[in-house]
């Protein structure tokens, strides 16, 4: 029975010292498993959050700046990578893919480990990360003196970088090489031919230059359309259903109270702002007071807003409309509600500059809504008259250059026989300065002119055919490619380019308009160069090759996000590792990993 219980204990004592050796040997260090939990899990599987802090700290090695790092949101960045690490490590066994122990050593010995980012993420975050497109980083594990590899010194990295022993690091790096070598697999599938290739170049190196006219909906709402109330009443005559229900839409900002409201506003200009923020002020200030003085002289309200405010409702003459609680700026709205009808409001400051209301009616239920309907019927009216004037001067204008007219003598000959609605004349004449036809544009300028840079609240006559920011005229894009957008508010971006392709030759026109957000354009190709033989020679290998890898970074994201639609769609991230950390109170943010220079 001794005999039995010496040979029993010396087995168990044996055990202890081989389990002691292995955990402990300097080779591998200790095993880390204390607080290892799983930062992802896939389907049952675990990535645990030892590989998640050593990809974290590897990824961020080289960007010791916290707070940037937060902003991209590394953390999730880091275990979105180890997901899809996983989903490609699965595809590997599939496919019979492996890692032998000769092929991770020799990465390791090199200094060379490997990280995951998400497919999709690559490109843009690898390279803020400075890492390479391989997703490789590299560590010093070579001697100082010898230049040699040095195990200790590799030991180190480890254990600092990573704070894995090395054998649970040697586990890790071949989970990521597999994956670095499924990403090779999929990448090496792409090919690029050089006819292809060609054919993309071509494209992108070939260029069209557009003469182009807007027809913008503000030039014709503001000058053309006819806005007398027998114009407006009989829209809403013949389409009271539309009206009927715009205003179901609207009643909430009439009732029970509205405010028949006119504003006077002066904002500081960037140029007066560039002085100091007292100095724009004082110069907003000026202009408005000198508004002011023409109201005490007795000019109306409208003629002044008309010719001196700043707001968009100066072409109305500073109409606001009938306004209910809610929708202008605090300072405006307070003293508005506190006026009675017919007062005219002291100066209000407020951000961008200052103000002067007049409240002209307090109208209440019924009033209230008889004022809104009126409203409703003449921004509606206005709406489809000033698209329907737009669309009908462009295709006008269309028709004229294909019938053999320049673009410049069909624009002229439609201006021409544009004349302004009668209101609007009327409303022009009441403004001081105003003047009619071809004189206006000279006056006009000079009047502008003075108000900005003249005597401060001094009158600008207001705008005419001549005269008006939005009026059509013949425009010359910047040279563009088939994927470039010629004109900037075109409804859709890349429309006018796409059509100008199609044009065989200069003073070639395209069938119909293109639509923009405030009208319509017709176009006109003006230049068109192609792709010289000469340039393909001399770009053909960068561009082969750049084509080449957007190609495969395309088949990368595509073939990872199959994986996830198959073999990884239940997938749950620990949500506590992913809390990006908090700026410490110097605002320094984590301790920065320390960084040992890269091998070459």
């Amino acid at each position: 029975m001794n005999r039995l219980s010496q040979i029993f204990g010396a087995a168990i004592i044996i055990a202890i010292a081989v389990v002691f050796i292995v955990q402990f040997r300097p080779s591998t260090g200790p095993v880390q498993s204390a607080g290892n939990t799983c930062a992802v899990e896939v389907r049952g599987s675990c990535i645990s959050s030892i590989d998640f802090n050593a990809s974290k700290n590897l990824l961020a090695m080289r960007s010791p700046d916290e707070n940037r790092l937060r902003a991209m949101g590394y953390r999730r960045l880091t275990a979105e990578g180890l997901y899809e690490r996983w989903l490609l490590n699965e595809d590997a066994k599939r496919l019979g893919i492996t890692v032998s122990d000769d092929e991770l050593t020799s990465e390791l010995v090199a200094g060379r480990v490997h990280v995951s980012l998400p497919a999709d993420k690559i490109r843009q975050v690898g390279y803020a990360l400075s890492l390479r497109e391989d997703l490789t980083r590299y560590l010093d594990v070579r001697n100082r003196q010898t230049k040699k590899f040095d195990n200790k010194q590799y030991e180190k990295q480890i254990r600092n970088i990573t704070k894995m022993s090395p054998t649970d690091f040697r586990d890790y790096q071949r989970k990521e090489l597999i994956a670095a070598r499924m990403r090779e697999l999929i990448r090496a599938r792409v090919r690029v031919g050089e006819n292809e290739a060609f054919e993309q170049f071509s494209r992108e190196k070939s260029t069209r230059t557009l003469a182009y006219v807007r027809f913008d909906r503000r030039f014709y709402s503001d000058l053309i359309v006819d806005t007398s109330e027998k114009a407006i009443q009989a829209w809403a005559d013949n389409n009271k259903e539309e009206l009927d229900k715009a205003w179901e839409g609207r009643k909430a900002q009439y009732q029970p109270e509205c405010r028949v409201t006119r504003v006077l506003r002066v904002e500081v200009k960037p140029e007066e702002a560039e002085q100091g923020p007292e100095a724009g002020k004082a110069a907003a200030k000026a202009r408005i007071e000198g508004a002011v003085q023409r109201l005490k002289k007795g000019e109306s309200f409208a003629d002044v807003a008309r010719s001196a405010s700043d707001d968009p409702s100066a072409a109305r003459g500073g109409e606001l409309g009938c306004v209910a609680k809610g929708r202008l700026s605090k300072p405006v709205e307070d003293k508005l509600f506190e006026m009675k009808a017919g007062d005219v409001s002291d100066l209000i400051e407020t951000e961008d500059g200052f103000h002067v209301i007049k409240l002209e009616q307090i109208a209440k239920d019924a009033e209230a809504e008889k004022i809104g309907r009126q409203e409703t019927a003449r921004d509606l009216y206005i709406a489809h008259e000033s698209e329907r004037l737009a669309a009908e001067a462009a295709k006008q204008v269309l028709a004229a250059a294909a019938g053999g007219k320049s673009l410049e003598d069909a624009l002229a000959a439609y201006m021409a026989q544009l004349t302004p609605a009668k209101a609007k004349e009327k409303e022009g004449a009441a403004a001081p300065g105003a003047k009619a036809g071809g004189a206006a544009k000279q006056d006009g300028n000079k009047d502008a002119g003075a108000k900005e840079g003249g005597e401060a609240g001094e009158a600008r006559a207001p705008y005419t055919i001549a005269t008006h920011p939005n009026r059509p005229t013949v425009e010359t894009s910047l040279p563009f490619n088939v994927s470039g957008s010629p004109i900037a508010d075109a409804r859709d971006s890349t429309e006018a380019a796409r059509i100008a392709f199609q044009l065989d030759k200069p003073g070639d026109l395209p069938k119909d308009v293109v639509a923009l957000a405030n009208g319509y354009a017709v176009i006109q190709l003006k230049e068109k160069t192609s792709a010289s033989q000469e340039q393909w020679d001399k770009d053909r290998e960068f561009y082969t090759s750049a084509m080449r890898a957007a190609k495969q970074n395309d088949a990368l994201i595509g073939y990872v996000r199959l994986l996830k639609s198959t073999i990884g769609s239940e997938v749950k991230y620990d949500q506590n590792l992913l809390k990006e950390s908090k700026p410490a109170e110097d605002g320094s943010g984590e301790p920065p990993l320390p960084l040992e220079d890269e091998g070459e």
